[in-house]
């Protein structure tokens, strides 16, 4: 009873509110999988192997950067989107403000997604403007459409003190050149993080064998982005109070740190599953440490195991912690039965082949350093897996043993589902942050350019506040092993947004 009273306050408080309006990224094609919670969290759970029919679009859309309001002095960034299945090719579009032209820019291939738009960073310079609505127009070339749309701007004067005092730091450790924006929790734990950046990247530099290099560009962004960090030109790592995308930060520093010296030991063609398996395996999981295989098998148990050719052709618009989950274990594998100098070696050894296909890279490889197949290699690895299914003889002892027992598939479904319901807020109320179509400017220009608003702004209305600490709170408790407290959460948030969704 006090779960669902619970639950109806939400609901009624939702139900209360004004509904915001939501801004919905294009869909595109591959989209990833979003399933529903499940009624209990256990190996009966729906597959979640279905991917949704994107929504056509009858219309461009148009997203300004940085999020959360536009100030005079602000440099705003535009992006416009092509609605679904619009030819874009030989296309552009140009755009102007109050009359005066602030560019053009052809339509291209964006994000992870590839989604299809016209971009334009730090283009609009609001430096010289006053406060209140300005009119840009907007021109789809050669042929339209054409189509204006007004946007406020609010006195420079409303800034909130903490930002517009703010500006980039750097401090130098052992290992890194670490980025900061002051007045932000990265300034205020920057002794800690320092120790910890250094002994991740001292791990990290032991485990693969790399010697060490150049100072690493570490930035810690006060904005979740994504599932909250990345590698791309620097490491950039999500540092805030209320990161509502969960792990810990060590975790994700050694995650990034493992992609950016795996980088630096080259390899002419290394496949995503295997990238991103490796950086998983190294840091002992995904989002929190947790032992690999027994949750590859509980995807065996669960009917959600993703094939490997399919996974490796397309990885990426997979469904995310199914797919890192495999390809971690399946590192792991890997490096058992060979040893890691055999599969460092074979890692290091893939070329292109005529179809393109990563799988097909990954098979030639195998062949040439193991003399197996990939489809070989997956059906013994299934078989390690399968045997962590089957209990002990009778009569063994089972000290040490490992299981996919009820916990860990229950552990393993809340992740999917809680992540899920991440992303599925990011695309209704964060659409910035959802990490196959994420804003991620060039940061050194950014840095160079003394630009903070990208990073410190971000929709922080009511509902996003409400959501993200409810998110937090299913993260906690999930962490905790609470998995009763976890699904209560995950449903609440899912329902807030159904309803929300509903009213608009």
């Amino acid at each position: 009873m006090r779960r669902l009273a619970s639950l109806l306050l939400l609901l009624l408080a939702v139900a209360c509110a004004p509904a915001p309006s939501v801004s919905r990224p294009y869909a595109g094609g591959g989209r990833e999988k979003a399933p529903a919670p499940t009624a209990t969290a256990t190996a009966t759970a729906t597959a979640l192997r279905v991917e949704p029919t994107p929504t056509p679009a009858a219309d461009f859309s148009v997203q300004f950067h940085p999020d959360g309001g536009l100030y005079v002095g602000d440099k705003v960034s535009i992006e416009v989107i092509t609605p679904t299945g619009y030819d874009s090719a030989e296309k552009s579009v140009e755009v102007s403000a109050d009359g005066a032209e602030i560019g053009k820019a052809a339509f291209a291939s964006y994000g992870i997604a590839g989604r299809e738009q016209a971009t334009f960073t730090w283009s609009w310079d609001t430096a010289a403007l006053e406060a209140g609505p300005h009119v840009l127009d907007f021109a789809v070339l050669p042929a339209g459409p054409e189509w204006s749309e007004s946007v406020t701007l609010l006195p420079a004067a409303d800034l909130p003190a903490s930002e517009a005092g703010a500006h980039w730091a750097v401090a130098t450790t052992e290992c890194c050149l670490i980025s900061y924006i002051t007045g932000t929790e990265g300034e205020r734990d920057l002794a800690s993080l320092e120790q910890m950046a250094d002994a991740e990247a001292r791990s990290v530099e032991q485990q693969l064998g790399a010697p060490p290099a150049e100072q690493v560009p570490l930035v810690f962004m006060p904005r979740v982005l994504g599932h909250g960090g990345f590698a791309s030109g620097a490491i950039y790592v999500s540092y805030l109070d209320r990161n509502y995308a969960g792990n810990s930060t060590a975790q994700v520093v050694h995650h990034e740190m493992a992609h950016w010296f795996d980088n630096k030991m080259g390899g002419e063609l290394r496949p995503q599953i295997l990238v991103e398996g490796l950086a998983v395996y190294l840091s002992g999981g995904h989002f929190k440490p947790e032992a690999l295989p027994p949750r590859a098998a509980a995807l065996l148990d669960l009917d959600w195991y993703i094939p490997l050719r399919e996974l490796s052709d397309n990885f990426y618009a997979s469904q995310h912690e199914i797919g890192y989950i495999e390809a971690g274990a399946l590192i792991q594998y890997m490096v058992e039965t060979y040893g890691w100098e055999a599969f460092n070696s074979f890692y290091r050894d893939m070329r292109p082949q005529p179809s393109g296909k990563q799988s097909d890279a990954m098979e030639a490889a195998l062949q040439a350093h193991f003399g197996i197949s990939l489809d070989q290699l997956e059906a013994q690895w299934q078989d390690s897996l399968r045997a962590l299914r089957q209990p002990p003889p009778a009569g063994t002892a089972q000290d040490g043993a490992i299981h996919p027992d009820s916990a860990a598939r229950q552990d393993v479904v809340l992740t999917v589902q809680f992540y899920d319901t991440v992303r599925r807020y990011q695309q209704m109320f964060d659409p910035s942050a959802y990490f196959r179509t994420a804003w991620l400017p060039d940061g050194e220009e950014m840095r160079k350019q003394g630009i903070t608003a990208d990073f410190l702004r971000h929709p922080a209305g009511a509902v996003n506040i409400d959501l993200e600490t409810l998110l937090v709170q299913a993260d906690a408790s999930l962490r905790a092993g609470d998995y009763a407290s976890t699904q209560e959460k995950i449903e609440a948030a899912q329902l807030m947004l159904d309803r929300l969704e509903e009213a608009n």
